[in-house]
């Protein structure tokens, strides 16, 4: 089943994107049905692309480092729960910002899209 791009664009918390002491971080809160990361492809923001190494995901239920998702050590995406999204590196300069975001579920396959959002 693949979900449109304007329905996953809704899982973005606008207002979200920051920048923190060691890079930056946004969120993201699952409205739609509840999930299984079984893989995350490199954030991309602006077209450049992070490491998963630098990539820490973030919720009630633990964190783990986005090179660590997988089959056997998947990650919940449950309904009502905020996930943050934590890239190491760089913080981002002042203004809009494209943010492209890959993962694989086990319910529902591949889910892409790209949100824009405001430092």
């Amino acid at each position: 089943m693949q979900i449109p791009a304007f329905l996953l664009r809704k899982l973005y918390i606008k207002g979200s994107l920051e920048n923190v002491e060691d890079g930056f971080s946004f969120k993201l809160k699952n409205s739609l049905s509840p999930g299984t990361t079984t893989a995350v492809a490199p954030i991309k923001v602006n077209g450049n692309e992070y490491p998963l190494d630098s990539t820490v995901i973030r919720s009630i239920d633990g964190e783990v480092v986005g090179s660590e998702i997988s089959e056997s050590n998947s990650f919940p995406i449950k309904v009502g729960v905020e996930i943050e999204i934590h890239i190491k590196g760089e913080p981002l300069p002042a203004g809009e910002h494209t943010i492209d975001i890959s993962l694989k579920t086990k319910e529902a396959g591949t889910l892409a899209f790209d949100v824009k959002d405001s430092i």
